[in-house]
C-alpha cells in the first residue's frame, strides 16, 4: 500500500506541477498552487488505490492506470473544498481549510473578506473538477474506454451531489431517520470513495467479466468506511485526525451513533442530544455527556458491530468476484484496515 501511495503521490505532484507551471496569470497561479498544496497535504490515497485495484483484478497495472486514478483523488479536493465552506470548518488534515488558506495567504486575514475567500475557493473547486476529467482523458487508454470511464466519473459526481443535498438538508429537518442516513452514506461516501473508483478501474481494464460483486463490495465497504469515520469523529484523537472531534456535533451532523442513541435513550437524554445538535457550539462537559449517552445507550456497540459485519460482507463479495487472486487478497486486507484505522 505504501508503494502504491508513493507512486500516486509522485504522479499527482507531476500533474499538479504542470497545472501550476501552465498558469500564466499570477492570480490564477497562486490559486492553482494552493490546490496543489491542499491536494498533496495528507490523505490516505484510498480512492486512486481502489481505482488501480479495480484495474488489477483484470489486467496488469501500468503507468496509464496510475495517471487515470488521479481523477478519483482530485475529486476529493473538489468535494472537500466545498464541504469545508458549507460546514464553515477551519481545519482539515491538521492545517487550515482551503477557504481559510485563501483568506490568510491572499488577503492576509483582512476583516470583511471572508466571503470573497469562499468565492475564490468555490472557483478553485471548479478547477479541481476540471482537472479530474483532464487527467483521466489524457491517460492514454483507447477512446471508447475513456468515454465509459468518464461517464462513470460524472455519474459518481451526480450521485454524490444527491447524497450531499440530503445530508445538508438533514441538519434542519426533524423527520430524518436511520434509513435516510444509510441512503446518504451509500450515495455520498460509498459511491465516490470505494465503489465508483473500483468500477472506473474495472472499466479501463476492458474486462468483459461481470463486476456486480465488485460493486457490492464497494457499497458494503464504503458504508463501513463512513460509520468508522463517524466513530473517529466522536471518539478519535484530535492530533491524529487533524481536526476537532467536536466538529461533527457542532455542525449538527446526524450520524448513526447519534440517531441510535436518541432512539435508545430516555426522553431527557434524547432531548439533550436533539438540542445539542442545534446549538452549534458544544462545551467540553456537554461533549463528554454526548459520548457517555452514546456509550450507555448501546449505540456505540451497535455501530461498531454494524461496520464490522459490513466489512465481513464486503470480503465475502470480493471472494466471489472473478479476478486476480492477489488483488482480491489485498482488497480483503483493505477491508480490515478501513474499520481499524485511527484517522
Amino acid at each position: 500500500m505504501k508503494m502504491m501511495r508513493d507512486r500516486i503521490d509522485q504522479e499527482l505532484a507531476s500533474f499538479l506541477d504542470s497545472k501550476v507551471n501552465g498558469s500564466i496569470d499570477p492570480a490564477v497561479r497562486n490559486i492553482v498552487q494552493l490546490i496543489r498544496t491542499f491536494t498533496l497535504s495528507g490523505g490516505k490515497r484510498l480512492r486512486p488505490i481502489f481505482t488501480v485495484m479495480g484495474y488489477s483484478l483484470f489486467s496488469r497495472p501500468d503507468s496509464r492506470i496510475y495517471r487515470a486514478a488521479l481523477s478519483t483523488e482530485i475529486s476529493q479536493t473538489y468535494f472537500l473544498i466545498q464541504d469545508d465552506i458549507m460546514d464553515q470548518s477551519l481545519v482539515r488534515r491538521g492545517r487550515p481549510t482551503f477557504h481559510i488558506d485563501v483568506h490568510n495567504i491572499l488577503y492576509s486575514g483582512q476583516e470583511g473578506l471572508q466571503r470573497q475567500s469562499e468565492s475564490i475557493a468555490i472557483i478553485a473547486s471548479d478547477l479541481a473538477d476540471s482537472y479530474c476529467h483532464q487527467v483521466l482523458l489524457t491517460s492514454g487508454f483507447s477512446s471508447d474506454l475513456l468515454v465509459k470511464a468518464d461517464q462513470e466519473l460524472t455519474s459518481i459526481f451526480e450521485t454524490t451531489g444527491h447524497g450531499q443535498l440530503i445530508d445538508v438538508n438533514s441538519s434542519v429537518v426533524d423527520d430524518f431517520h436511520i434509513r435516510d442516513l444509510i441512503r446518504v452514506h451509500l450515495w455520498k461516501t460509498a459511491r465516490y470513495t470505494i465503489e465508483g473508483p473500483l468500477i472506473i478501474g474495472a472499466i479501463l481494464s476492458g474486462t468483459g467479466r461481470k463486476i456486480h460483486k465488485l460493486s457490492h463490495f464497494g457499497y458494503s465497504l464504503g458504508l463501513a468506511f463512513q460509520l468508522h469515520d463517524d466513530y473517529l469523529g466522536l471518539f478519535g484523537d484530535e492530533k491524529t485526525l487533524g481536526k476537532s472531534v467536536k466538529s461533527d456535533i457542532n455542525e449538527g451532523k446526524k450520524t448513526l451513533l447519534i440517531l441510535k442513541a436518541i432512539e435508545n435513550s430516555d426522553e431527557s437524554d434524547a432531548r439533550f442530544l436533539r438540542e445539542i445538535l442545534k446549538s452549534g457550539h458544544v462545551s467540553d462537559p456537554e461533549f463528554e455527556r454526548v459520548k457517555r449517552i452514546v456509550e450507555q445507550s448501546g449505540s456505540l456497540e451497535y455501530s461498531l458491530s454494524f461496520s464490522g459485519k459490513l466489512a465481513e460482507n464486503a470480503k465475502k463479495y470480493i471472494r466471489e468476484q472473478e479476478g486476480d487472486q492477489e488483488t482480491k487478497r489485498f482488497l480483503e486486507w483493505l477491508a480490515d484496515f478501513i474499520i481499524k484505522r485511527d484517522r
